[in-house]
């Protein structure tokens, strides 16, 4: 690598509080202290995240598994064929109710019952590595337990795919952004991995959970 442009990217790493590309290289796990809009997470987020967590649930689980056996009863569907848009979240009370979604659906509802277990989750947005070979924007939950860190994917069809340990799996996901338990969102470095990064106003946060 050119010493003057290796120079550079640290610079400009420290005066903007962005990762440099070989940063986002090596570790594009890496959580920043940057708060993302809205609008990071796609069209269809369109409000404040702490009003997932509002409202009445009326699916009662006591763990991690028995929130992916609930989620292996419910049926896949597009966007386009579910709302007729190419965009559109479910709040999780209403995935209860038609039992029908997409990632975005499945990961909120998923992420609201395992922060309402107590554990520590985030609901997170970024690309997903298919078996052969090709990139898909995606949705998952990443949560911490006694018994580790875990991937939660919930549109996969098996509980064996849906809960998996994070570092098994980790190579296959590039995370962008996160929201955490009190739904404040962050900033991956894999996010600086886009084209679109140039384009998003972030604000650097000092002190959050």
């Amino acid at each position: 690598m050119n010493p003057l442009r290796f120079v550079w990217e640290r610079l400009e790493s420290l005066l903007t509080g962005r990762p440099s590309p070989a940063d986002v290289r090596r570790n594009p796990w890496r959580r920043m202290p940057l708060e993302p809009p809205l609008r990071a997470f796609g069209p269809g987020a369109s409000v404040e995240f702490g009003s997932y967590l509002e409202g009445e649930s009326k699916v009662y689980v006591r763990s991690p598994t028995e929130v992916a056996m609930w989620l292996l009863q419910c049926q896949y569907a597009s966007d386009v064929d579910l709302h007729g848009e190419e965009d559109a979240w479910l709040h999780p009370a209403t995935l209860e109710f038609v039992r029908c979604g997409d990632c975005e659906d499945f990961a909120l509802w998923a992420w609201r019952k395992l922060v309402e277990l107590g554990l520590d989750a985030d609901f997170v947005i970024g690309n997903r590595r298919l078996s052969d070979g090709a990139v898909q924007r995606h949705a998952w939950v990443v949560y911490r337990s006694n018994d580790g860190e875990f991937l939660f994917d919930a549109v996969e069809r098996s509980l064996e795919r849906i809960l998996r340990p994070l570092d098994q799996v980790r190579a296959d996901y590039e995370p962008q952004v996160g929201v955490t338990p009190v739904a404040a969102r962050y900033v991956y470095a894999g996010l600086y991995l886009t084209e679109w990064v140039r384009r998003l106003s972030v604000k650097r946060i000092t002190d959050r959970t």
